[in-house]
């Protein structure tokens, strides 16, 4: 990995500023790496000639940025305490974010930081978290203890991670109370009282109330890490929340229309920043902009909730892991994590369309339609009910597919991406293009578009991989 680079601040015209206006914001709306962006754009501007910013960013795009085997370039933004702060390399906030060129996606993932993991380097199993900082402090190398880290969410993910972007508390500030401040709606009220204060080690009470405010670095910051009165998985999404705020109002016209926040807003994220992005690796993220929008960015988080979308950890006895609050797999291993990786990432549709799909027992094994339909919820189907099928002898599942609706129109919806990959979790089953008559409209009422009728031969595939199938831990 390349070392992060320092670029000097040595020019500033008329020029520069017009073209920044009209082209640099338009990345940092598509991409939520906007920080990457806007140092990579004017980081141009600095160190060449104003007027051959345009050439630079020509130039730029003929070199791609590195990919997988699907066209995805995927990132691991990170976020630390910093200096001044107690575990100031530990890395609380680490998401991946996948650009997807050919739909025009920035689907992004929160890895939480408890996850327990065994590095070879560390020497023994810890937190996810602490990986880069110990070996940040016992080798005092920042690339090894950044390899490690990555090492270790590509293993949990099955995700292949091109780049890495680090930023500090002290730069969220920076760079929020840069832009003037963000936008957010917070939907309930936070009353936490053991806020760490970094700087005395004691508690402060941080609260907010409910409802659309305009936060300042501090309070954003705050909202984005306060976690004691609710969960780090509600953590997680409210810093999904200040990503999406940062876009929304570096997309305003007072920002556009402001050089001195612009310039500032480069300065904060220089000197709180690390990336091994080169300035052409982010001016092409910048030609990518006019492809996405605001509804490109989708996130999701994994957590403990068995029954939603992501829900695959649990916390274990304290005792088992030396009394150290942890978080691993229900199956484990990361045999679920890297399988729900692959389906969010490379097929989003799923969790975008959310086609409504009804489990059906169709065997003698109770609770099997349950089950299903909480590991199908899980990575990210959308189950709308579960139950008895018609009989419970039928030998061979079948996958229903309901194109009627009751005034005997035809549903339009898109089905293909979810009829592609539901038969991946209901494994040989037979696909009907036309309900049975015991499962059409008359017979069988359902808002459901697929129903999923578990049949004998289903079992062996439960039996099989009987740890994908839980009930979660209340």
């Amino acid at each position: 990995m390349n070392g992060f680079q320092k670029r000097e601040i040595n020019t500033w015209n008329k020029k520069a500023e017009r073209w920044i206006k009209s082209h640099l914001v338009l990345a940092i709306i598509a991409l939520l790496l906007g920080l990457l962006t806007l140092k990579g754009v004017v980081g141009a501007i600095k160190v060449g000639e104003p007027f051959s910013v345009k050439q630079i960013v020509v130039s730029a795009v003929s070199k791609s940025l590195t990919t997988d085997q699907n066209g995805n370039t995927n990132i691991l933004l990170l976020g630390v305490g910093g200096e001044g702060h107690d575990g100031q390399n530990l890395t609380d906030t680490m998401i991946i974010a996948s650009i997807d060129r050919k739909k025009n996606l920035v689907p992004m993932l929160s890895i939480p930081r408890d996850i327990y993991v065994e590095n070879d380097i560390v020497g023994w199993g810890t937190r996810i978290n602490s990986i880069y900082e110990f070996i940040l402090d016992e080798h005092e190398d920042h690339e090894l203890a950044m390899d490690q880290l990555i090492k270790e969410v590509e293993n949990l993910s099955d995700m292949e991670i091109h780049y890495y972007a680090k930023i500090d508390f002290q730069g969220v500030t920076d760079v929020i109370d840069a832009l003037g401040g963000i936008e957010v709606t917070v939907e309930e009220d936070i009353y936490d009282p053991y806020y760490p204060d970094d700087y005395t080690y004691e508690f402060n009470t941080f609260s907010l109330s409910a409802g659309t405010q305009i936060m300042d670095g501090d309070t954003a910051l705050k909202y984005a890490r306060s976690r004691y009165t609710t969960s780090d998985f509600d953590r997680a999404k409210r810093q999904h929340q200040i990503i999406d705020a940062f876009r929304a109002r570096a997309l305003s016209i007072g920002f556009l229309l402001n050089p001195n926040k612009i310039k500032n807003t480069y300065y904060a994220i220089s000197n709180n920043f690390q990336t091994d992005l080169t300035l052409t690796d982010m001016l092409n993220l910048a030609s990518m902009a006019p492809d996405f929008n605001s509804d490109s960015l989708i996130s999701q988080v994994f957590h403990d909730d068995a029954s939603q979308t992501g829900g695959f950890l649990y916390t274990p006895d304290r005792e088992d892991y030396g009394g150290a609050f942890v978080l691993t797999p229900y199956s484990e291993n990361f045999d679920e994590l890297q399988i729900f990786s692959q389906l969010y990432f490379y097929h989003p549709e799923i969790l975008m369309d959310q086609i409504p799909i009804q489990v059906v027992n169709g065997t003698k094994e109770e609770g099997l339609a349950g089950l299903t339909k909480m590991q199908l919820n899980r990575y990210g189907f959308n189950p709308v009910g579960f139950g008895n099928a018609v009989s419970t002898d039928q030998k061979k599942s079948r996958i229903i597919i309901r194109n009627e609706l009751r005034d005997g129109e035809f549903e339009e919806t898109d089905i293909s991406e979810t009829l592609e990959l539901l038969p991946t979790f209901i494994p040989g089953a037979d696909i009907y293009k036309t309900a049975p008559e015991e499962y059409n409209e008359l017979n069988w009422p359902t808002e459901a578009r697929i129903i999923v009728e578990l049949g004998e031969d289903f079992l062996e595939y439960y039996q099989e991989y009987e740890e994908r199938f839980y009930w979660g831990i209340y």
